[in-house]
């Protein structure tokens, strides 16, 4: 976990984390806060981060506590519940590979909202899926408790996103076949739900007087998805099987479904080896409805591999129940295989995605006696690092005559260069360089492993 994390940080990304801070300050400031706009009322997501900026005070190392404690549990939780389905061996595998998948890691060191909902969710799933709702009125009224915590994890999660209803309309099929989770489990799953989402109504009621307004907000938040989804980094070649690319051909899943797709064909000609099979077929379910609805709802929702993360729980824990029970150098040789992708693959990530603010902060620290002038948008985002740096000399482009302005090389004006920023490489592009290796890499790859993000520059325009 030490070393994905290292490899793949990336850190403040000025952009929901910061709409998640300011909602998360003004619980520790002025509480209660009913929310102002669609990440203000993810509520258990700010909540736990105001206790990390109690504990750690205001500043960054509260963001990096709030994104690592969700990568601790998620991936701890993925770990147990494998070891529940295929033994400690399974367990102890699906935690190496989930604590090294990029889709995981790359929410890792960012406050959001990814991790937080993917582990309520799994947490439901593990519950009902351990309920048997039959035998001895003591039994019964286990698992009816067992179904009813496992519903107020799934309110819990509509909480956090609205995208986790996609999973659970896996329940309306389980409920009509009534397995492998009884009918009376799920009903008392639905009453726990019901019990978090109308105390969430009840909340918003009392200090707002509406009490649908989080939903106002979800749902006008983007009606209408007019992005083109390989902006999401995927190859795509056509809507029917794009979402199905998203999972074999992407940098976040590594080598992940390949393995997973050889382990399903095996399991079913010979077997898992499964100790416990409900909790996986719950999961299977979820993550199913959860693929085909994402992949459906093209005007709704992008592909983006974050959106795939309940797929990919069930990918990792298929895949460690095959490796499991393979002999000792086999099952450590794909092992090491799918480590090693995983790690790759995060090694070859932009870790410096917000490099124009970056520049633009390191311009004011270096000249702190003068106003420095950036982009609008890079000034904005840059509100909450400078403010926690205790400097205030930023504004908006354009810059008074003589002043100083940070902008791209190839957008730079007129004004004699005062610094260069160059682009930070990628993680495998520093080792590279490091290693004297660069003029072997081929020359098409040069930009994106040595230079992701366009040279910064610090010009003092004519007076």
């Amino acid at each position: 976990m030490a070393l994905s994390v290292m490899i793949g940080w990336t850190g403040f990304l000025a952009s929901d984390d910061s709409l998640y801070y300011a909602g998360a300050d003004q619980w520790m400031s002025d509480p209660p806060f009913a929310g102002d706009n669609h990440w203000t009322t993810r509520f258990p997501l700010l909540w736990s981060f105001a206790a990390m900026l109690g504990l750690f005070g205001r500043g960054f190392t509260a963001f990096a506590a709030t994104a690592l404690l969700w990568y601790g549990v998620l991936v701890a939780l993925v770990g147990l519940f494998a070891v529940r389905i295929g033994g400690m061996r399974t367990g102890w595998i699906a935690a190496l590979i989930a604590a090294t998948l990029p889709v995981i890691v790359t929410n890792a060191t960012t406050v959001g909202v990814d991790l937080l909902e993917t582990a309520l969710l799994l947490g439901g799933a593990w519950l009902l899926g351990e309920s048997k709702g039959e035998g001895e009125a003591e039994a019964e009224r286990a698992a009816l408790g067992q179904g009813l915590m496992a519903g107020m994890c799934f309110g819990t999660a509509i909480i956090c996103r609205e995208t986790s209803l996609l999973a659970l309309v896996a329940m309306g099929p389980l409920f009509l076949i009534g397995r492998p989770v009884a009918r009376s489990v799920l009903l008392a799953a639905g009453v726990g739900l019901a019990l978090v989402l109308g105390a969430e109504v009840l909340f918003q009621w009392a200090l707002t007087g509406d009490p649908l307004r989080r939903y106002a907000i979800a749902f006008n938040h983007d009606s209408h998805i007019d992005r083109a989804a390989n902006h999401e980094g995927n190859f795509l070649l056509h809507p029917a099987i794009d979402p199905v690319l998203v999972l074999f051909i992407n940098d976040d899943f590594g080598l992940l479904f390949w393995v997973a797709g050889v382990a399903a064909m095996v399991g079913m000609r010979l077997g898992f080896g499964v100790v416990r099979s409900r909790p996986l077929l719950v999961l299977a379910a979820m993550a199913l409805a959860s693929f085909v609805l994402v992949a459906v709802l093209t005007e709704k929702l992008v592909l983006n591999p974050r959106y795939f993360m309940l797929p990919a729980i069930m990918a990792v824990v298929v895949a460690s129940l095959w490796l499991s029970t393979l002999a000792s150098s086999w099952r450590w040789l794909i092992v090491t295989g799918i480590l090693t992708v995983n790690l790759l693959m995060l090694s070859v990530g932009n870790a410096h995605p917000r490099w124009e603010m970056e520049s633009l902060i390191e311009a004011s620290r270096t000249h702190p006696d003068e106003v420095i002038s950036g982009d609008p948008v890079m000034v904005r985002r840059a509100k909450l690092p400078m403010h926690f740096a205790g400097r205030a000399n930023i504004r908006y482009a354009p810059a008074s005559a003589g002043g100083l302005v940070v902008a791209p090389i190839g957008q730079a004006p007129a004004g004699e260069i005062v610094a260069r920023y160059p682009s930070p490489p990628t993680r495998l592009g520093g080792l590279i360089e490091g290693l004297g290796l660069r003029d072997r890499v081929p020359g098409i790859l040069h930009r994106r492993m040595f230079a992701p993000n366009e040279t910064m520059v610090l010009v003092r325009t004519p007076e």
